[in-house]
């Protein structure tokens, strides 16, 4: 009997990881069109009714978790997929992936696990000894981990041993946490934003926002977004934490959504406002598309967005004005990309990315 249900569990897991059979979101004479083409397909293996949740851009990989809790890690480069397992029992939480020197750290059903991308494999599954409250973040040498008890627990690598913990002034709760080598920043509910020392609970500077910052904070080379409730977007320079524009961008609208910021540009959607791109020296704003949802990708200052009628939109940030529109009713699933000008979309188990055609 145990040796039947070692095979069945054998042949399902085999099962879920075989290649699937692709065929292209978009149809090579709309893309032709567009003006964009194809830099590679590929297709995950999904159940009949199994539908992905999340698709999201993280370092040189991409995320699919669907709701089953089944995730997938493709290769952003060549959408080589790099191991695909069950992260969770149904309905358990999982969050967002996180990727450091060549390993993918993900929180789910509040275990810590840690996957080698090189082998593709998982290597550790730890339990965390507290309730966790956002996604974590990491670095080279820790663990940066928002609980529930309102702290910020910091931890080894790998395996969850505390070195210290962090709290807010006032207590506040911990929304989200983003790590670098040299600074680490934490935002709470009450609005305050923290960037403190990596390695010790010293405070480097601190940004108090009238109101509450739940969505995670937006970093670039320079600077750091905050999207706060009081329906302000925030620019701060990285080291001081000085505001940078002469006024916050008011946008109008409390902001739960993180900003998607490039070098020139910073997106930010407002609910019942839309997708503003405004200009990141000057905080003004640049356009506004009230069916806006999300960034898909700038190229130089051509932006693609995708809007709530499955259509990308590209647009001119020189001019502010639409350049053309594109017919992305297959689409189910995309993921935000800052890095590059790639677009990563899905339609139902389809992958693609595809890419402006250099003029």
């Amino acid at each position: 009997m145990k040796n039947s249900c070692l095979i069945v569990l054998f042949i399902f897991v085999f099962l879920a990881v075989l290649p699937a059979t692709s065929n292209a979101v978009i149809g090579q004479k709309l893309l032709k069109e567009a003006g964009l083409e194809t830099v590679w397909e590929n297709a995950v293996a999904l159940n009949p009714k199994e539908k992905v949740e999340r698709m999201i851009v993280e370092g040189d990989y991409i995320f699919i978790l669907t709701d089953n809790n089944y995730i997938f890690c493709l290769e952003k480069k060549t959408g080589r997929l790099n191991f695909a397992f069950t992260a969770a029992l149904l309905g358990m939480p999982v969050l967002e992936p996180r990727v450091n020197d060549n390993k993918a750290y993900i929180v789910a059903a509040n275990y810590l696990i840690v996957v080698d991308l090189v082998q593709g494999m998982e290597v550790s599954r730890s339990k965390i000894p507290f309730s966790t409250s956002s996604s974590i973040a990491v670095n080279d040498n820790h663990l940066y981990i928002p609980a529930r008890d309102k702290g910020l627990h910091v931890s080894n690598l790998e395996e969850i041993h505390e070195i210290f913990r962090v709290t807010a002034d006032d207590a506040s709760q911990i929304t989200s946490v983003s790590a670098m080598n040299d600074h680490i920043f934490f935002a709470t509910d009450s609005g305050i934003v923290v960037c403190m020392e990596p390695n010790e609970p010293k405070r480097i500077w601190q940004f108090e926002a009238v109101g509450a910052v739940t969505a995670p904070l937006a970093i670039t080379k320079d600077n750091i977004y905050i999207s706060s409730k009081d329906t302000n977007l925030y620019q701060l320079a990285l080291d001081s934490g000085k505001p940078t524009w002469l006024f916050p961008f008011h946008s109008g609208a409390a902001l739960t959504d993180v900003a998607r910021a490039t070098d020139s540009t910073v997106y930010q959607h407002a609910r019942n406002k839309g997708l503003y791109a405004i200009d990141a020296k000057s905080g003004k704003q640049i356009w506004l598309l009230a069916d806006g949802v999300d960034l898909l990708s700038q190229d130089g200052d051509t932006a693609y967005v995708f809007d709530k009628n499955k259509v990308c939109i590209v647009m001119d940030n020189k001019s502010a004005k639409k350049v053309k529109t594109i017919n992305f009713a297959a689409v189910t699933n995309f993921a935000a990309n800052t890095s590059d000008s790639n677009i990563y979309v899905m339609a139902g188990k389809n992958i693609s990315c595809l890419r402006p055609v250099k003029k």
